[in-house]
């Protein structure tokens, strides 16, 4: 079957179309569509005047500034440095744009005369609005009540409110050959050769009728039996439905040709079929001079339309209304097929567009039980094996967080930590502190108090030493939050003061849990970073080169912890070290772990990191999950040969992949769920992946087995 016509034309002008780029915030003079404003809008909203909004944005702008220097810190490389910085370039139009508008209704005066206010919005409305001509016409039709007045902004308001919510264009001089769109009134003393009339489903036409329940009919009909014989009277539900047949003779009795009635058979949203109106009966009835069957009815509009919800379209393609139902139509009765040739019936799809093309035969392929080039990154060529040799752990320093992604999925791993791919952020309601910023302050304020302490020589904390350490803890904290407030500019004081107080919370259990070993190991390192370019808030014995595990394998992070064994001089070399990682989630990790299946590194890769990097033995490291979310739980790792052992497997089974150049989509079970690429890859890489050979996944399942 070939293309409809609209079709190739809509695929052409799409293929002569400009890509669309946020570099170009004005295009051809006029302001472009506000691309991911929304969210820069609810993160910057608040409640207050000209100077309170100014201040806002540019706190925003220092909380993306503290964002990208957080990400810079910890992960050089990471994919969401790029869309940290897409974000404060879009503050910087955002900025541009809505200050200069806030700054004129913010001179807005409280009373004026009607002149006045007009001035001010015709002044308004083409900046803000991309075609404001029919707002103009709706002020200049106001012109003449320039000197009533003064008026304050909510009657303004009211007045305005109902004009400028539709606004409707007059027809044009000459009407013939057109379209005319509009409510049944509208139609009134107007003739049309053809109409349609949608919609003629119960809850829809007509609306479920209700009564007033501040002025019930029954009394609307005493107050109308006593008033004047020329008073309009209140309206009842007789005269509503009266109303309603009213609107639907007049859309009727527009039409003088042909006339044109449907209703929604399937109602998506909830998954159930509706209800033509009775409406419908009446105009059958009018049509064939009886009442007809009401289930006949439905029964033979379903038979015509033909669709249903698990493919809404119709039977015959030519009555579809849109590209969707057209192809749908077409490929129905073509999959349903159990007998005859197919072949090429539907090759009209392959000639709309290169890249549905691109992606059908993609997806056909995809799904055939060979591995291929299709499958993610999967036989590769000469040259592309030795681009990707360059990002082997040997010859890339990576972070741990990024290598525990290729056991949860190898594609994902290649996504985020090869292209540096970061999932696009949604605009979410300012409920709570962002995530980073909480995080962020909350390891500034165990590394200071562990500062703070070591310096008045009162490590470790024991008992005896509490309330001197939450003196301390206090004093670090509220310095943090005040500088982090200064900066950041909240939204809401209220929702910051909260999160400050449940961070505060949070700190002096962890401090409780640290006391009640008592003393038995000694702080003598915060924020240690391996890898990374120096910072004034790292460990002064950080190491700005990675670290390079079993001659091989390069690393980066950062350590929250160290600590020495008690002892009479923790600080010997001969001491041996605990690594302690902090998490503020929850605890989802089993009792016996060593590598987690691949997916928990921290504890084992750490431990050997801070061995190599300070040249003195680690005795274990752990999870630390010092939250109240956490429960205080801990998850700890004793680094014996069969721990070191299976660290340095895990990076051996990476490396292979970056050898034989196989890094296919091959999620373990359930990880799509909560994948940030699941737009990239679709829903169906689990489904599919069962399908392929196993024996390509080898390495792969024997890294999940690992404890």
């Amino acid at each position: 079957l070939p293309p409809p016509p609209e079709r190739r034309e809509a695929a052409a002008a799409d293929a002569e179309a400009p890509p669309d780029s946020d570099e170009r915030p004005v295009v051809e003079g006029s302001l472009r569509a506000p691309w991911k404003w929304d969210r820069l809008l609810v993160e910057a909203a608040v409640i207050g005047g000209l100077g309170r909004w100014r201040r806002r944005l540019e706190g925003l702008a220092r909380e993306l500034d503290l964002r990208h220097e957080e990400h810079a810190r910890a992960e050089p490389e990471s994919p969401r440095l790029g869309a940290i910085d897409r974000d404060r370039r879009n503050l910087r139009h955002l900025t541009r744009f809505a200050l200069p508008v806030i700054e004129q209704l913010a001179a807005l005066p409280e009373q004026a005369p009607w002149g006045v206010w007009l001035a001010a919005l015709e002044a308004l409305a083409p900046r803000v609005l991309a075609h404001p001509e029919g707002v103009l016409a709706v002020l200049g039709e106001l012109r003449p009540m320039a000197q009533v007045g003064p008026v304050a902004l909510d009657e303004v308001r009211k007045v305005l409110s109902e004009r400028l919510t539709e606004l409707q264009d007059a027809p044009p001089a000459r009407r013939y050959g057109r379209v005319f769109v509009g409510r049944p009134e509208q139609a009134r003393g107007r003739l049309f050769d053809v109409v349609f009339v949608p919609g003629l489903a119960e809850r829809i036409f007509p609306h479920k009728q209700r009564q007033d329940p501040l002025l019930l009919d029954d009394v609307r009909r005493t107050l109308n039996a006593g008033a004047p014989p020329d008073a309009l009277g209140l309206r009842t539900q007789d005269d509503r439905a009266g109303g309603e047949r009213l609107l639907l003779r007049i859309a009727v009795g527009a039409a003088r040709e042909r006339l044109h009635l449907s209703y929604p058979r399937l109602h998506a949203s909830e998954s159930r079929p509706r209800v033509p109106s009775f409406y419908a009966l009446d105009l059958e009835r009018a049509r064939e001079g009886r009442m007809p069957d009401f289930r006949a009815l439905e029964q033979e509009a379903s038979a015509r339309a033909g669709a249903r919800l698990a493919w809404p379209a119709p039977v015959d393609a030519a009555q579809a209304i849109d590209d969707t139902e057209h192809d749908l139509a077409v490929l129905g009765p073509l999959l349903r097929s159990g007998a005859g040739d197919v072949t090429g019936r539907a090759r009209y799809l392959l000639q709309l567009d290169e890249n549905l093309r691109r992606s059908l035969r993609t997806r056909w392929a995809r799904w055939k039980r060979a591995w291929s080039h299709y499958d993610g990154l999967y036989g590769l060529a000469p040259e592309s094996a030795a681009a990707l040799a360059e990002y082997r752990p040997a010859r890339t320093p990576y972070s741990v967080s990024a290598l525990q992604r290729f056991a949860v999925c190898p594609y994902q791993f290649l996504l985020a930590a090869v292209h540096r791919l970061a999932p696009r952020d949604d605009s979410r309601p300012l409920e709570r502190m962002d995530p980073l910023t909480r995080g962020r302050m909350f390891h500034e304020a165990q590394a200071g108090l562990v500062r703070a302490l070591a310096a008045r020589e009162a490590l470790p904390v024991v008992a005896a030493r509490l309330p001197e350490a939450e003196a301390a803890l206090d004093a670090a904290l509220d310095g943090i939050a005040a500088r982090y407030r200064e900066a950041l500019a909240p939204a809401i004081d209220r929702v910051w003061n909260d999160e400050v107080e449940s961070l505060r919370a949070d700190l002096k259990g962890w401090l409780q849990h640290v006391a009640g070993e008592d003393g038995a190991w000694t702080p003598i390192g915060a924020e240690f970073g391996f890898g990374l370019p120096v910072d004034a808030g790292r460990d002064p014995q950080s190491a700005p080169e990675p670290v390079r595990l079993d001659g091989k394998w390069l690393l980066r992070g950062v350590v929250d912890l160290i600590e020495a064994e008690a002892g009479p001089d923790p600080g010997a070399p001969g001491a041996r070290l605990r690594v302690t990682d902090h998490k503020t989630g929850k605890n989802r990790h089993r009792e016996e772990l060593v590598v987690g299946r691949g997916e928990v590194l921290q504890p084992v890769l750490y431990g050997l990191a801070v061995e190599q990097a300070l040249q003195r033995p680690v005795a274990g490291s752990r999870l630390f999950f010092c939250t109240a979310a956490g429960m205080f739980t801990t998850r700890s790792v004793a680094l014996g040969e069969r721990e070191r052992r299976s660290g340095l497997e895990v990076l051996e089974v990476i490396d292979r992949a970056f050898e034989t150049g196989r890094l296919p989509p091959a999620p373990r079970e359930g990880a799509c769920r909560w994948c940030d690429f699941r737009p990239v890859c679709g829903p169906w890489e689990e489904t599919r992946v069962k399908r392929k050979d196993p024996a390509q996944l080898a390495d792969l399942e024997a890294l999940r087995r690992l404890v």
